[in-house]
């Protein structure tokens, strides 16, 4: 059965003479529909779940899918009205966007099309005519949603990249399907011509979606799939290879970043750009060998090993949440049940990019999961309203088998920040932003900085602080409503820096104050401390921030012209065990209540390792609270620290010993300089540490304060040391304020 001719054209005459409200109107008055409404479409018979024996391996997905096609069917319109054929039922896209306006809610055609046009043992919609009535109706009301320009409307009746674009692949899905049987030339006509503007439009080098840098990376990469799909498909295609070939070159030159990452809108996004962008990706590449499309992928693989952090003592990995711009992330979800596995076409890279492994299920994994949905004696549940993606099956049918455990645990196990405790990597965005990545013998520091754009989830400043030791320690979400991160808050919320653009620059010292400022190559071959110096967007009265990079320790400074009080977040990862240690000895444990102190420090316990918060001699107001933010098996705090005009903020691992009056390091500069730093415990306040060697003699007065003190010191090196840049050390001898010598230790320049 076809669609009724008098509502073939009703969107157009509804829009044109009526208006948007009107039609708004008719669609509220006819759908859903009144009791004694006619049904013009018989209704498909309810099925019994299948013997689960009966399906292959690479199709248990479609399982749940197939004991959904009688109630998607069925929820299609099928009274007279301004909404005959649409798909009700809520069966895809979010219910905030579900209206009959909306192409994407469309998309299931597909779904309908294999089970109406594939023969499986387990299929009883095979050829069934309701079932194919009922398709024909929707996709005579989807196809004549489509703009006189080719494009689709969205959820706003707007013309939408998106519903164009991923409309074109299922709506060649159909069309495959339907020709296959020789089936229904009516709805195949339909989407024919629908496919041939949907190119056209698509395909115009001059239209909008082709300005660079092009934000939405995975909507121009499924347009390209769509364009390819109709090219082996149609008999009069709108496209040629060629012109695709051109397309897909130019997508991956304006829409990766130069970091190796895919556009969503411009920054990071594990989840478009894995689990939506990487099937597409590798579908293209098997119908065309398009070589950029591996290069992307090699490159994407380099970023993300840097962006995605293992927990010591499990064998669970956790995103670097400040790094993505769109969807909240945490744990990376590597599930090997088919509707997790999203990202499965992917796959198809692994002998090519065997590093992609660290992403994917293994193929034991895999095997434990289709052995138990062949053993299981339920039922095959339907799908869970609106999950069902069509794009899942359409991928996961044709998907390869995972990678081996050995060959993952290889992966993982060379993951940069635990085969190097030496590193500095500064990836750059497209639009001005920037992702340092800093490993130090004592920590993995990930940060964001530069470019901010309104709107966007990711944080600018630090993102996660790690240690090889403690695991995760500062975790910034990029949750917007339950989240917290690393930001300090100008007087009255004027500003944050962790939603703000800064301007900045690194440097050969110790502090922000020097001119030799580092090249993208010296900085990258910076082996020990350096700095980076960064002023708001707006200026430097708004705000200026500073991080020095130490072996075990960060410094974190932050100045402000700005009269009245600010805060500073820290959003500090305690799982059940930590222990927080404040100044005066009072603790504070995970589970404990929202808690005000005052305190010069905080001293974060985990086992027998310890890391020092420390912002000086003078004791500030602190809050404690819990946040919604789970991570790393534990709840992210926020730590709100109350301050005018400055801070100097030290963050340093202090090891297993608590017995250690004082930690050192040294640190050479190209300019023959070296910087030290000294770390005391409570058992120092009042005294000094002198030191000698290779630098010229001098002192470190350390603060009458009972409490770990930080303080640095650049100074010049020995006269027997200028002019090499061999092994050198330094000798540093601590005195108590009774002038009783507690520690002597030499330690190397680095």
């Amino acid at each position: 059965m076809t669609r009724d001719p008098s509502e073939l054209s009703r969107r157009s005459l509804l829009l044109g003479a009526l208006g948007m409200g009107a039609f708004g109107a008719a669609v509220q008055l006819a759908f859903p529909a009144s009791a004694d409404s006619p049904t013009l479409l018989p209704k498909v018979g309810a099925i019994s779940s299948p013997s689960r024996a009966l399906f292959a391996p690479n199709e248990q997905v479609l399982g749940r899918y197939l004991m959904s096609v009688t109630g998607m069917a069925n929820d299609i319109v099928d009274y007279h009205g301004a909404t005959y054929g649409f798909m009700g039922g809520g069966w895809w896209r979010s219910p905030d966007t579900q209206n009959p306006k909306n192409a994407r809610t469309m998309e299931h055609i597909a779904t309908l099309a294999w089970f109406y046009a594939n023969k499986r043992d387990w299929n009883p919609y095979y050829l069934d005519p309701k079932l194919l009535s009922r398709l024909e109706a929707a996709i005579g009301y989807y196809t004549s949603l489509q703009f006189d320009d080719g494009s689709y409307p969205d959820w706003r009746d707007k013309s939408s990249l998106a519903a164009t674009t991923f409309g074109m692949g299922v709506q060649a899905e159909a069309y495959v399907a339907l020709r296959s049987v020789m089936m229904s030339d009516q709805a195949q006509q339909q989407l024919a011509q629908s496919l041939e503007r949907s190119v056209k439009w698509f395909m115009n080098p001059e239209a909008r979606h082709w300005r660079t840098p092009i934000p939405y990376f995975n909507q121009v990469l499924a347009g390209l799939v769509g364009a390819q799909r109709a090219l082996e498909a149609l008999d009069k295609p709108t496209t040629t290879q060629d012109a695709v070939n051109e397309r897909t070159s130019f997508l991956v030159e304006h829409g990766q970043a130069p970091a190796g990452f895919l556009h969503e809108p411009y920054g990071v996004d594990f989840g478009y750009n894995f689990t939506v962008a990487l099937p597409d990706v590798a579908w293209l590449y098997r119908h065309t060998s398009h070589p950029a499309l591996l290069s992307l992928v090699q490159r994407y693989v380099e970023f993300m090993r840097y962006a995605v952090i293992p927990e010591p003592g499990t064998s669970e990995l956790f995103h670097v949440p400040a790094l993505h711009t769109r969807g909240a992330v945490s744990k990376l979800s590597r599930s090997a049940e088919e509707f997790m596995d999203r990202g499965a076409l992917a796959k198809d890279f692994l002998e090519q990019v065997p590093e992609i492994a660290l992403f994917f299920p293994t193929k034991s994994e895999k095997d434990k999961v289709r052995a138990a949905f062949l053993n299981s004696k339920k039922e095959i549940p339907p799908l869970s309203k609106p999950s069902g993606d069509p794009r899942i099956w359409m991928h996961g049918v044709l998907a390869p088998d995972g990678p081996s455990k050995t060959a993952r645990d290889q992966v993982e196990a060379a993951l940069p920040m635990l085969t190097s405790d030496r590193f500095v990597k500064r990836a750059l965005g497209s639009v001005g932003d920037e992702y340092l990545f800093v490993r130090r013998p004592g920590y993995y520091a990930v940060g964001v900085f530069g470019e901010w754009m309104q709107g966007e989830n990711s944080a600018r400043q630090l993102g996660t602080l790690w240690s090889p030791l403690m695991g995760s320690i500062l975790v910034s979400s990029n949750d917007d409503e339950a989240g917290t991160g690393w930001e300090t808050i100008g007087p009255g919320g004027e500003f944050s820096t962790r939603r703000s653009s800064t301007v900045g620059r690194f440097v050969d010292a110790r502090n922000g104050s020097s001119k030799s400022t580092l090249s993208a190559d010296e900085l990258s071959q910076q082996s020990g401390l350096f700095s980076q110096q960064a002023e708001s967007e707006e200026g430097a009265s708004q705000y200026a921030t500073g991080w020095s990079y130490w072996d075990s320790s960060l410094r974190y400074s932050f100045i402000t012209e700005q009269e009245g009080e600010s805060t500073h977040r820290l959003p500090l990862v305690l799982k059940p065990s930590d222990v927080l240690t404040f100044a005066d000895g009072s603790t504070y444990s995970a589970g404990d209540a929202d808690r005000d102190v005052t305190t010069t420090s905080i001293i974060l316990a985990r086992g027998r390792q310890r890391v020092l918060f420390s912002w000086g001699t003078e004791p500030r107001q602190v809050a404690l609270s819990p946040t919604d933010h789970e991570i790393a098996g534990g709840v992210v705090h926020a730590v709100a620290i109350v301050f005018e005009k400055q801070l100097h903020l030290n963050t340093v691992f202090l090891g297993d010993d608590p017995s250690s009056p004082v930690l050192v390091e040294a640190h050479r500069h190209e300019s023959g300089e070296v910087s030290l730093r000294v770390t005391s415990s409570p058992a120092l306040a009042g005294g000094e540490v002198s030191f000698d060697g290779s630098v010229a003699t001098g002192k470190v007065s350390i603060p009458g304060v009972a409490d770990y003190c930080v303080t640095e010191q650049t100074t010049a090196a020995s006269e027997a040391r200028t002019s090499t840049t061999g092994p050198a050390e330094v000798r540093f001898i601590a005195t108590n304020s009774q002038g009783s010598t507690l520690a002597e230790t030499v330690t190397p320049i680095v």
